[in-house]
């Protein structure tokens, strides 16, 4: 039985809204742990494409598929992170001989179906949609999921990875109990590190910094003297002025939010952060075709009920900044 996988992102829909799959938890993206899992299947036909990217595609890319002799597509649309099974997935679509399963957790569905071939080569390619012979079937999942639909919901999956509640890996080294460091890390002797916490590959803690329970630090970035950061994730390639205290909040570059309050501010005119110019060569991102060519936005909303999946899972984050 062979296998297709099509990953399609959150895309963007305006200036002040953030695609929370391309965000670092930990030291990889969302979308970068959902292409290793299916890469973990043995699917070697793996395409992402941007959900807001139009194109005269649509449905041709899995019909090719179909046609070629790929026997089951597995579709994900991020915007959550869950620990489902992909393998049982399949296999409990294969053992029912189900034409579409979709899967649920207790709050709706996760934005994952597997499509079997026929369903897809019966689909209707001039009315551009893909009707299909019988209703889907639901595979339920009651074990982690979490809904990436504000930062407060990006900031609990980087806490709950760094407190083992979900599969979500930190890439670094576990020095201490629910510490982790990247190897290319560079930390001076007097950096205190209290409770659970990561810091990313080619990071820099300077002298006195301070790392809290629950706080992360992404690739490239650069913590001045003094600073402390509790219960704070500071996104890649941002540099933080020395003496600061940041609570409850997530840094990109020179934009905080402020999770407490609700609020974004600027913190570029102010001199107290600054964006890193991007380390050449660096990636997380594991090897993946990107293909352009489909209108994933087309796609989602011709599968059964799929409006449901896109509406669950397509949060926006909004930091303008501090």
């Amino acid at each position: 039985m062979e296998l297709g996988a099509l990953v399609v992102t959150q895309g963007s829909h305006g200036t002040q809204q953030t695609d929370n799959s391309t965000l670092p938890v930990l030291g990889k993206t969302v979308l970068d742990r959902w292409v290793e899992r299916v890469q973990e299947l043995g699917i070697n036909l793996l395409s992402v494409v941007d959900r807001d990217v139009l194109a005269s595609g649509r449905l041709r890319t899995m019909v090719d598929w179909a046609k070629q002799g790929v026997d089951q597509i597995l579709l994900i649309l991020l915007g959550s992170y869950s620990d489902v099974d992909l393998l049982d997935v399949v296999r409990f679509h294969h053992e029912g001989q189900h034409r579409i399963t979709r899967v649920f957790d207790p709050v709706g569905p996760l934005g994952i179906s597997l499509l079997d071939r026929e369903t897809i080569l019966n689909s209707n390619l001039e009315a551009r949609k893909l009707t299909p012979v019988v209703r889907s079937t639901r595979y339920d999942f009651l074990g982690y999921s979490v809904r990436l639909s504000s930062p407060g919901a990006y900031r609990k999956l980087v806490e709950d990875a760094l407190q083992g509640r979900c599969d979500v890996k930190p890439n670094g080294v576990e020095t201490e109990r629910n510490i982790w460091i990247h190897p290319t890390a560079c930390i001076d002797p007097s950096v205190r590190l209290e409770g659970s916490c990561y810091v990313g590959a080619y990071a820099r803690l300077n002298p006195g910094v301070v790392l809290r329970d629950g706080s992360s630090v992404e690739h490239n970035c650069d913590i001045d003297i003094g600073t402390t950061l509790d219960h704070a994730s500071i996104l890649p390639n941002t540099y933080l002025a020395p003496g600061l205290w940041v609570r409850n909040s997530i840094i990109d570059g020179i934009r905080l939010e402020n999770l407490d309050r609700g609020i974004s501010v600027a913190l570029g005119s102010l001199g107290l952060s600054k964006r890193k110019k991007p380390i050449s060569g660096y990636s997380s991102t594991p090897s993946v075709v990107r293909n352009q060519s489909l209108d994933a936005a087309s796609l989602c909303a011709q599968l059964p009920n799929a409006a449901d999946d896109v509406g669950s899972t397509s949060p926006q984050v909004e930091a303008n900044g501090q």
